[in-house]
């Protein structure tokens, strides 16, 4: 179950007070019938009280935006608690939590060199963020961004609030376009790739620590029979990373055993986003 909310710690005292504790007393009630997912940003990592009751409360998934790991690129688009953090550990701390970060990253700040590319590609792969949507900057209305890039006619198109597809580019970047395109499809090819995307879940299976209480039952169900068994046909026979695939399966079976259900559906989860950048 998704909270939709851009941030849910917004609030921190109501969220406290008020909707986690009441969270908490259903799902326990209930047996802990669903697990939990939301939006978040990184400052929630300064608050371990916060992050207990999200685990108790079922939650086991965060996104966050982290956007770059590039300070003047941060200070560029006013995400100020993203700076002066080391936000790979900030992750890791979630993960240790028993919370997987899912993470938004952007390229194309004005601030932005061709170095950044492969600046988000290291970071990814060593924050062990699985899921990671990247995208290409876009100016929404009303908002700084475009006001800024409006009175310096920057502004070529309104935004259609796609910002993974090279023709709704909205506005004219710093950086040479052609170079642009190419360091975005680098960055897609490589972290989407087999070999770098089931490493990425390797370094994320070392650090999440799940906690088992939000766990209601312990009988297999039919649909995780056909997810692994689906796995293993489209991904360990048919998939074009079989070796990699079989190399994680094992490597999870000897290392984490009781992380094998989450090997599975990262690994799936995994085909989808390949299919979805056009990665082989």
């Amino acid at each position: 179950m998704f909270f939709v909310d851009d941030n849910l710690i917004g609030n921190k005292h109501k969220l406290k007070t008020e909707i986690l504790p009441a969270i908490i007393e259903w799902q326990k009630s209930k047996k802990y019938p669903f697990t939990l997912n939301t939006q978040v940003s990184i400052n929630l990592t300064d608050d371990d009280e916060m992050i207990n009751l999200m685990v108790e409360a079922g939650f086991n998934t965060v996104f966050i935006g982290i956007e770059t790991p590039d300070e003047k690129s941060l200070e560029e688009c006013a995400k100020f608690q993203n700076q002066n953090r080391d936000l790979v550990s900030g992750i890791k701390k979630l993960q240790n939590f028993g919370l997987e970060v899912q993470g938004g990253f952007i390229v194309g700040f004005d601030s932005d060199t061709p170095a950044i590319f492969q600046k988000q590609i290291e970071f990814i792969q060593k924050s062990g963020i699985v899921t990671a949507m990247v995208g290409l900057l876009t100016a929404l209305p009303k908002t700084r961004l475009h006001e800024r890039l409006e009175e310096n006619k920057r502004i070529v198109k309104e935004s259609s609030a796609n910002n993974t597809i090279f023709s709704t580019l909205n506005f004219i970047p710093k950086m040479d376009k052609n170079i642009l395109f190419s360091g975005y499809t680098r960055i897609l090819e490589t972290i989407y790739n087999p070999k770098d995307y089931y490493e990425r879940i390797k370094t994320f299976l070392r650090e999440f620590k799940p906690v088992k209480k939000n766990i209601s039952r312990k009988v297999i169900q039919k649909f995780e029979l056909r997810a692994f068994f689906g796995s293993i046909w489209l991904l360990g026979i048919k998939g074009s990373g079989k070796v990699h695939f079989w190399n994680l399966l094992f490597w999870v079976l000897l290392k984490y055993p009781g992380l094998f259900h989450q090997a599975i559906s990262s690994s799936l989860a995994g085909l989808h986003l390949r299919t979805v950048v056009s990665v082989s």
